[in-house]
């Protein structure tokens, strides 16, 4: 028991270190407190626009009959793209778009409508400028509804002469009976891309900013100890385990008030999905942010100054936004950059609580990526406590 109590006070004076240390150091704190407040702002605000209205764009018809004329119009009233003219060919819609005047072209072949009478599957050709995906995603849907659109009324019309003449369903005729499609979006009800991409990059950026400021902390301990003989002054004497601890402590108790803004508030604050529970989405993290600190004493064997903390930051950021399967699927990784996603915790961690956020999903119903977020804290605890078992005393 003796032991025990004095394990216990050594936690406690190592946590508080830690929290003086971390109070005193405006690094640490810009990363502990001003990083989690400002970027989740920084990125919603520029990406808050789910998607752009009235992309310009040019038309070339040289079909140049009532069903384009037609197409044309109705393109030129969705919300997501506006017809600024038509182009006499394609050479004059091209230098258009070189000089930014239109994002678009939609290209009328001269067989259009006679495909169109005998049946055929007319081919509209659209080159869309892909310097802005948003843009893109808007001429997409401005084509797609118009087209669904537009064939919805031919086939009508089909079907109504079809009638007219007496032809019954079981004859056919060549004549397909009109199937109505609807859309129902899940999660993202929106449809745009701050919707899908940002509450990964919410997760994102918890990691990093935990990770950098344990880092920075460790970096500051060195520099002391170069300082001062090898040893740091500020150094609680005490055994790996309570030492490890009390950090962890220190760490997790700063980061439950950036992790309740972040992860609940910025996303209701621009009306990003909010189906998860708020209990199921706080316990999800707990796992999360153990794993994610333990990670950061890992990491910080290798971290001697501080300037090197925001080179780990531009590096890592890139790498871990790529493995967790926001900006390239997982299923079509190669096996390497698959087993290395999975050893990150932001990669289960984003993929919990899009689920859990954007599609309702229970605590029960994220259960794998949840066990993997407690694996890998136990992974990184083991990790860590050999790396501080077989380093000098001095660099903690």
């Amino acid at each position: 028991m003796n032991k025990f109590k004095a394990w216990i006070i050594d936690v406690f004076n190592v946590c508080k270190r830690e929290f003086h240390l971390a109070s005193r150091d405006m690094g640490v704190m810009l990363f502990f407190l001003a990083l989690p407040i400002v970027y989740p702002i920084l990125y919603t605000l520029i990406y808050n626009r789910e998607y752009v209205h009235d992309v310009p764009v040019v038309v070339v018809d040289d079909c140049r009959s009532t069903t384009t004329r037609e197409y044309a119009r109705r393109l030129d009233a969705s919300q997501y793209a506006h017809v600024i003219g038509y182009a006499a060919n394609m050479q004059e819609a091209r230098q258009a778009m070189a000089q930014k005047d239109c994002y678009a072209i939609v290209h009328f072949p001269e067989d259009f409508e006679e495909c169109i009478g005998r049946g055929e599957t007319a081919h509209l050709p659209v080159y869309c400028d892909m310097s802005l995906l948003l843009r893109y995603k808007s001429i997409l849907m401005a084509q797609t509804d118009v087209t669904a659109s537009i064939s919805a009324d031919i086939q009508a019309e089909v079907m109504q002469i079809a009638a007219m003449q007496g032809l019954s369903a079981d004859s056919n005729g060549g004549i397909v009976p009109t199937v109505k499609s609807t859309s129902v979006p899940m999660g993202n009800t929106a449809m745009g891309l701050a919707s899908a991409l940002l509450p990964g990059i919410l997760v994102l950026i918890l990691q990093q900013s935990l990770i950098l400021g344990i880092c920075m902390l460790a970096a500051g301990s060195r520099e002391r100890a170069r300082q001062n003989g090898g040893i740091d002054p500020q150094a609680i004497q005490a055994s790996i385990t309570a030492t490890m601890t009390g950090k962890a402590l220190c760490y997790f108790v700063t980061y439950i008030v950036p992790t309740i803004y972040i992860l609940k508030y910025v996303p209701m604050f621009f009306s990003f999905p909010q189906n998860g529970h708020s209990l199921d989405i706080m316990i999800f993290m707990i796992p999360f942010l153990l794993s994610t600190i333990f990670l950061g004493m890992v990491i910080q064997r290798f971290i001697h100054e501080r300037e090197t903390v925001f080179l780990l930051f531009v590096f890592s950021s890139i790498l871990f936004l790529f493995l967790s399967g926001l900006s390239w699927p997982q299923y079509d990784m190669n096996t390497l950059c698959t087993l290395l996603s999975g050893c990150f915790p932001s990669t289960w961690g984003i993929n919990g609580y899009i689920h859990m956020k954007s599609n309702g999903a229970e605590l029960w119903q994220v259960a794998h990526p949840y066990g993997m977020l407690w694996l890998l804290t136990a992974a990184y605890f083991l990790l860590a406590y050999i790396i501080y078992r077989y380093t000098p005393a001095k660099h903690h």
